[in-house]
């Protein structure tokens, strides 16, 4: 249950004030309300394992959630595999010299704030990268979603100076600099930053400030530092001024940035790319237009849904409660679900949105990066057997364990604010069935901490180690390509990394875990191992944030759950 970070839209959903008949009453606002409802719960749909993975039910019994869960399962069964059995995933593309150039600078020394956090870089060697490993890190995941629109490149403050005073330094279309303090000490460089458009300098943590030179030198869409830094109450400044926009991208930059998360980085990177150098497909993709056709369309064939969603003050709750989340809160509007959970919402969104593609959504599923499967274990060529059996992990009911793994990290933000992620992967009653279903522990806006499960439908593709995964949630569905990039031969730890879309929400997602047997970051012994399997992924041990696991509360247990038909850890080697 993991999820990529997307703009969440600042549109405020109308809320009735009256009786619930008025609602009712106002037939020909649906389109409108159609538009608000779906770019607002849009952000609550994840495409990741699980990101979203409640029931719509809060409170009510495990008997309806079983009910709920095999009415879901229906629905995937009916759900037929889209493309080709094995899509080929190939790497960002070389430069194109028409392109349009970025600039990321660094300072000379010292690390980005997303290296201060809690990493498996951190576990494995007791170090955090440096500032000029991060950014060249970052910017090979930043071109993953590219293309050949954009060429971004990464330079030291020193670096700079030398490349101006060589007369090698190209010219920019933006120049986006972090964490920089001291003045630029080379005439040259500054002058060729100056002619530079659109600048903008940022710090990677709250603890941390921009140099007074590098704040003047900030001009983007024409408003200086001195404007965006005062915008006045409630923005009158801004308003007036005509940089609104201008405000809004630099804070929401800035507030990605200082979550201090390797993943939400590269997201701000390429928010700042789409919105103040070229429109960038991958991000387009996730902003639909919902078009007349498809209001018409899902206003017509989803009245019941509609009526009931905005005559319940529950489910009026739940998207009023969503669309305050600020950029890419995922927690917030995940939080919003559990807290005001009903069915209306549940049944809106499988119709409007999932059957009649109310945001006439064309998102497709991401094919960077080349992400490559294990090929051995133990010594022998990986099978579809002996894959599934290391997904199942330490399953074994008769001593206690009623889970395959617990993860130890990850590399999606939206993850990671889960406790206690309790994995198991288990065989099917039906021939050649295979299931996946996480329990997490998460926590509503009224501090109450409720237990969470799904149910995804597993199917091997052609070569062992790769499977898809799929799960109807909160009424849509997604789809996720899973890769076995690795695992210790005494079931230590193992690597995962997915890849996934909700096409019908507009999602598209990646991400990388570490489980391990009780949820603990595995030993430096592993670090050559781990970190050969993460780079299978073309990712980075400190790109994978620790996860919290307290303490089970005993008045507030997981509700695990162990299948008979799943014999006990086929793999696991004896203590």
């Amino acid at each position: 249950f993991h999820q990529k970070t997307q703009v969440v839209s600042n549109m405020t959903i109308p809320v009735a004030k009256k009786q619930a008949t008025r609602a009712q009453r106002s037939h020909r606002s649906w389109p409108l309300l159609a538009v608000a409802v779906a770019l607002s719960t849009s952000v609550a749909f994840c495409g990741g394992p699980g990101l979203l993975r409640q029931d719509a039910h809060g409170s009510e019994a495990r008997t309806a959630d079983r009910q709920r869960s095999e009415s879901s399962m229906r629905l995937l069964q009916g759900l037929r595999a889209q493309g080709a059995e094995e899509v080929q995933v190939v790497d960002a593309p070389a430069h194109n010299s028409q392109s349009r150039r970025v600039l990321l600078l660094y300072p000379d020394e010292g690390s980005p704030g997303f290296a201060e956090v809690p990493h498996v870089g951190t576990a494995l060697t007791g170090e955090s990268p440096s500032w000029a490993q991060s950014a060249q890190q970052l910017a090979k995941r930043v071109r993953w979603d590219l293309e050949s629109l954009v060429d971004l490149e990464v330079m030291s403050v020193t670096e700079l100076c030398d490349a101006s005073e060589a007369s090698s330094l190209p010219r920019f279309d933006l120049v986006f600099g972090v964490d920089l303090t001291a003045a630029l000490r080379c005439p040259s460089a500054e002058a060729a930053l100056r002619s530079v458009e659109t600048r903008l300098f940022i710090s990677s943590s709250r603890s941390r400030q921009v140099g007074s030179f590098w704040q003047s030198m900030t001009s983007l869409m024409n408003a200086g530092e001195e404007e965006l830094a005062a915008p006045g109450p409630f923005n009158l400044k801004a308003t007036l001024g005509g940089y609104t926009e201008a405000l809004k991208l630099r804070n929401d930059i800035i507030d990605l940035w200082q979550r201090c998360t390797a993943e939400e980085a590269v997201y701000a990177m390429l928010v700042l790319i789409d919105g103040a150098v070229a429109p960038l497909p991958a991000m387009t993709a996730q902003r639909p237009v919902p078009t007349s056709e498809s209001i018409s369309r899902a206003v017509n064939n989803c009245q019941d849904e509609f009526r009931t969603c905005f005559t319940q003050p529950r489910c009026l709750q739940s998207l009023a409660c969503i669309s305050q989340c600020g950029l890419a809160d995922q927690s917030c509007s995940y939080r919003c679900i559990v807290s005001y959970s009903s069915d209306a919402f549940t049944q809106f969104s499988l119709c409007a949105l999932q059957k009649q593609n109310l945001l006439d959504s064309k998102i497709e599923r991401p094919t960077t990066p080349s992400a490559v499967p294990m090929e051995s274990f133990r010594g022998k060529p990986v099978t579809h057997e002996v894959a599934e059996g290391v997904l199942v992990g330490h399953f074994d009911p008769a001593s206690g364990r009623r889970h395959s793994w617990l993860v130890a990290a990850g590399s999606n933000p939206a993850y990671e604010q889960f406790a206690l992620q309790y994995q198991l992967w288990y065989k099917g009653s039906a021939k050649n069935t295979f299931w996946y279903h996480p329990t997490f522990l998460v926590e509503a806006l009224d501090g109450q901490k409720l237990w969470r499960t799904r149910d995804y439908r597993v199917r091997r593709k052609q070569t062992p180690g790769m499977w898809d995964f799929s799960v109807v949630d909160n009424g849509i569905i997604s789809e996720e390509r899973w890769h076995l990039l690795g695992a210790d031969e005494n079931l230590e730890w193992c690597v995962l990394f997915y890849v996934g879309v909700a096409r019908k929400a507009g999602l598209a997602y990646r991400g990388c875990l570490v489980l391990t047997r009780d949820g603990d970051m595995p030993g430096p012994e592993h670090a050559e191992a781990l970190s050969a399997a993460i780079a299978r992924a073309g990712m980075k041990p400190w790109e994978l944030e620790a996860t919290n696991n307290p303490a089970v509360d005993p008045d507030n247990r997981p509700p695990l759950i162990a299948p008979e038909t799943q014999p006990a850890a086929p793999l696991l080697v004896p203590a």
